[in-house]
């Protein structure tokens, strides 16, 4: 919906809190007012983010979309008062947030780390998942090849220690390319994580947990990978094997970017999105 000769949209921007097990957790509605009745995508931030990651992803999907944005425990604007993130919590904390919205059911999409927690909520909630998206994310389906790969990452030090500084625009979420194309929005990248503390010390807890790829087939939802060509956390050719083990999963590959090509190629992210929800 535009405003008056094409001009700006006239989206609605709700945003709120519900409160569940302790803690408050933070979401975002995108929609075109009351009566909107159009499909719902649910996006779900990765560990370095929170709802606001996804600033290039809402304006591109609120046109044809209900849009939800949510920040998991400790993450953006949601709390953490218990310390007990995990993907279980999170997928009850989804559904809370859902509920709270009166939204049945949602088109799940996610990146890194989200991809656990629409795991969760899908096996929870089989009947109220449209798709799932995993962006860059083993989200719970391990390969032994995958877990390999996340040693020999985590052997070279990860993502570095929470707190400490790091270079200007040198995220080992980015491609380093990203940085050499745009320093500023790669910095940006940075310092969109700088404004709260996430549990980075239980993340061990959360990335642990597992799901089969039986379990996820037997969904009988439409499933799409997206992966970066220069991803180090998760390679892209080990995510595409991965993804060949659900039957009609569809896998899309992210040139010139690495981890996160949600926020490195947005445009071409946005399409392989759009290509795949109904």
């Amino acid at each position: 919906m535009s405003g008056p000769a094409g001009g700006l949209p006239t989206w609605e921007w709700r945003r709120g809190t519900v409160e569940r097990d302790g803690e408050s957790i933070y979401w975002e509605l995108i929609s075109e007012g009351d009566g909107d009745d159009r499909p719902v995508v649910v996006l779900s931030h990765g560990a370095g983010g929170s709802h606001a990651a996804w600033y290039q992803q809402v304006p591109a999907l609120a046109g044809r979309y209900r849009v939800v944005t949510w920040d998991s425990r400790g993450f953006g604007n949601s709390t953490n008062r218990t310390d007990a993130p995990s993907a279980p919590a999170a997928g009850a904390d989804l559904a809370a947030v859902l509920d709270h919205l009166v939204i049945d059911r949602a088109h799940l999409v996610s990146q890194s780390m989200g991809g656990w927690h629409i795991s969760a909520f899908a096996l929870s909630h089989p009947r109220r998942v449209l798709s799932l998206t995993y962006g860059d994310t083993v989200g719970g389906l391990w390969t032994s090849e995958l877990r390999e790969a996340m040693k020999a990452f985590q052997a070279t030090g990860g993502l570095g220690t929470p707190g400490e500084a790091a270079l200007v625009g040198g995220h080992r979420a980015l491609w380093s390319g990203s940085a050499e194309r745009d320093l500023a929005h790669a910095f940006l990248y940075q310092q969109l994580g700088s404004f709260f503390s996430p549990p980075m010390h239980r993340l061990g807890e959360t990335i642990g947990w597992t799901v089969s790829h039986d379990a996820v087939a037997a969904l009988a939802v439409p499933v799409l990978f997206i992966a970066g060509t220069h991803d180090q956390i998760f390679p892209a050719p080990l995510l595409e094997r991965s993804a060949a083990l659900i039957p009609g999963a569809r896998f899309v590959e992210i040139a010139d970017a690495g981890h996160s090509p949600y926020f490195e190629q947005p445009a071409a992210w946005n399409e392989a999105l759009l290509s795949f929800l109904p």
